[in-house]
């Protein structure tokens, strides 16, 4: 038997992937691979102690999709720092690691967008401090 699709995940997603076309990805598959490769860095980043804490917290389908992809489900380098960070979303997406925040940041922005001012406080307040900058809107 086939799975059926979720039309309020698809709904979601579709709504994710016209924020990251606001924000500066207007392709769906360049959207589609910036959402994947930072869900798979930040997965790497906070590791299982507080995984299920932050995860809980976004919406889908980012939720869904946190996860360490299957090229970093089994990385020996863990993710520490911000250029860590980086450099992971950038091999998920074959770019050099000085071209993705923008990308990252366009991420984190359409997610923002999905969710309260009060659920992107609890959010803020769970994740790793050098990705804050990342999350909190520019001033």
């Amino acid at each position: 038997m086939a799975d059926v699709p979720d039309r309020h995940s698809d709904a979601d997603y579709r709504a994710l992937v016209e924020a990251l076309a606001r924000e500066g990805l207007p392709r769906r598959t360049e959207a589609v691979r910036a959402v994947e490769a930072v869900a798979c860095a930040l997965a790497r980043r906070i590791g299982s102690e507080h995984f299920e804490d932050l995860r809980e917290l976004l919406p889908e389908p980012f939720r869904g999709r946190l996860v360490a992809c299957e090229r970093h489900a089994t990385a020996e380098r863990p993710i520490r720092t911000a250029e860590d960070f980086y450099a992971s979303v950038a091999d998920d997406l074959g770019r050099d690691p000085s071209e993705v925040e923008g990308a990252a940041r366009a991420v984190f922005a359409a997610l923002r967008t999905q969710v309260t001012e009060q659920e992107a406080d609890d959010l803020g307040d769970r994740l790793p401090p050098e990705l804050l900058p990342l999350w909190r809107r520019p001033s």
